[in-house]
């Protein structure tokens, strides 16, 4: 049966009393892909990131992941001459962190990760906390995975006593091959299989950086591991939204077709049953640096909230791992409640509802979204103080899940899933406003076959010339380098493009049959 055809209704009410179960804990807004002036190609102090992040833009949580690189600077931006991201970071990043949020941010959270190039491929986000986080676990862990699976050093760049300790221990460095790159993750599978993350970095950026079927062997190698796509990607003050540039793929109303397109890579993992969600960061390295362009600091533009039910690194990373987080640009929304509820049992997103064929299933869908956003009137004015535009529509998108692709078959290929579709678009007139101050709505249909359902919402209206068609993001306008003594509009140009199409994504729930 097709997935229109078990519609059964859409309201804003329904006869379901059955509310999803929810743990202890609390909404958190964080960015997952921050750089400092550590990285050699990013321009701002760690105390300048901690300032944006938290005192302008109250941000709970950022994860650190600058470049693991031989070309590490200090926290400052000093130019150290190169040396190994471990050194720069037990040297400087972590003693820096430490001293900031002893006298400023008692009460956030710091992670202190790393953007690692992945031999053959591009970059990808790891994190390795261990039994706790910068403990000596986790930092000896970190300098043996630099040794063992980074190519952007030397071997001479090495401690010659670690070196001799690995040789010792058999340890050989695998760090040029796409074999490599499963190997490295299997490694954090084996010994950090739940201290651990890792997030596949601006997937498309690149046309020739991932096949699908990379994607799912990486997978394959650590499902406990990897589990973050960063569809809604950083970047999104470059005159190429994103620093999608020529060779990339482009975005399509700033989200990587990872995600953006429907049936596309994400929904063909999905359909699969794999536990793979969408978040979305800044990746900041600087915004403006005049004649320059490149990202919103953190919070400023990109937001991601997660339900934690504790608000440390590992119960942040925790959260993250369930699914139930949102991600959203120039602040959408700012809460969303989605859940599935059947006869006698419900979940939240990255949830598996268990239900009978036949059953009565109802989504439920409850938003808020806030008067101001942070768009800026005149870069650099520091007056982050917009008007949201608010949410035009809503699509509820379902697709079929089906048996996991197996290697050297068609379907470890396949990079599409034929059977995702919209299945329902929200608008005003189908939202109320409830007691809590959500904006709620319905769907209902009837259980008959393993699936998955998942939201993206948009300011933007079905048929915007140049941003949407039928309800569909299109391919974000670039605009090149201003000449000189036109930046500022230049730099306003891109902040209004960026504030004109704005979009959020959900993370799925799941409905098996028993």
């Amino acid at each position: 049966m097709s997935l229109a055809a078990l519609a059964l209704a859409a309201c804003s009410s329904d006869s379901s009393e059955t509310t999803p179960e929810e743990k202890k804990g609390q909404w958190v807004k964080g960015d997952l892909h921050v750089h400092t002036a550590i990285s050699s190609d990013a321009r701002e102090t760690l105390s300048d990131v901690l300032k944006w992040s938290f005192d302008t833009f109250n941000m709970d949580y950022v994860a650190l992941s600058n470049h693991m690189r031989d070309s590490s600077q200090d926290n400052d931006d000093n130019d150290l001459g190169g040396i190994l991201f471990f050194d720069a970071l037990v040297h400087y990043e972590i003693p820096g962190v430490a001293e900031l949020q002893a006298s400023l941010y008692p009460e956030k959270t710091v992670l202190s990760t790393f953007e690692w190039d992945m031999p053959t491929h591009e970059h990808f986000n790891i994190g390795i906390l261990g039994d706790e986080i910068n403990s000596a676990e986790s930092l000896e862990a970190i300098k043996t995975f630099e040794y063992l699976f980074s190519y952007q050093n030397s071997i001479e760049d090495f401690d010659p006593a670690d070196v001799a300790n690995w040789n010792a221990q058999g340890l050989v460095r695998q760090n040029q091959t796409h074999q490599d790159a499963i190997n490295a993750l299997a490694w954090l599978q084996e010994h950090f299989p739940t201290s651990s993350y890792g997030m596949l970095n601006h997937p498309r950026r690149y046309l020739t950086s991932y096949s699908i079927s990379d994607v799912r062997e990486l997978h394959d190698a650590a499902p406990d591991v990897f589990f973050l796509v960063e569809g809604m990607v950083g970047g999104q003050f470059s005159g190429n939204r994103g620093d999608y540039a020529g060779t990339s793929s482009g975005v399509y109303g700033g989200v990587d077709p990872v995600v953006a397109e429907v049936g596309g890579w994400w929904d063909a993992l999905l359909g699969e049953g794999r536990r793979i969600w969408n978040v979305g960061n800044s990746d900041i390295h600087f915004k403006v640096r005049e004649p320059y362009a490149s990202s919103y600091f953190p919070g400023e533009y990109a937001k991601n909230y997660t339900y934690a039910e504790e608000t440390s690194a590992q119960g942040i990373v925790d959260g993250l791992r369930t699914g139930k987080t949102f991600a959203v640009f120039g602040d959408l929304i700012n809460e969303l409640d989605f859940t599935m509820q059947g006869s006698s049992d419900a979940e939240h997103m990255g949830g598996v509802l268990a239900a009978n064929s036949g059953e009565m299933i109802t989504i439920k869908i409850r938003f808020k979204s806030p008067e101001t956003n942070n768009k800026e009137q005149d870069i650099g004015d520091e007056s982050f103080n917009g008007l949201n535009p608010g949410i035009h529509h809503i699509d509820l998108i379902a697709g079929n899940v089906g048996e996991k692709a197996l290697p050297d078959t068609s379907e470890y290929y396949k990079e599409t899933n034929d059977s995702t579709k919209v299945v329902k678009t929200f608008v005003a007139q189908d939202w109320d406003l409830d007691d809590e101050g959500f904006y709620a709505m319905s769907y209902s249909f009837v259980a008959s076959g393993d699936q998955y359902y998942r939201l993206r919402g948009t300011n933007l209206d079905y048929n915007e010339e140049g941003l949407t068609h039928k309800g569909d993001p299109l391919k974000s306008e670039s605009y090149p380098q201003a000449d000189e003594g036109e930046t500022q509009a230049w730099y306003n140009k891109i902040n209004q493009r960026n504030y004109d199409d704005l979009w959020f994504y959900s993370n799925p729930i799941f409905v098996e049959i028993k």
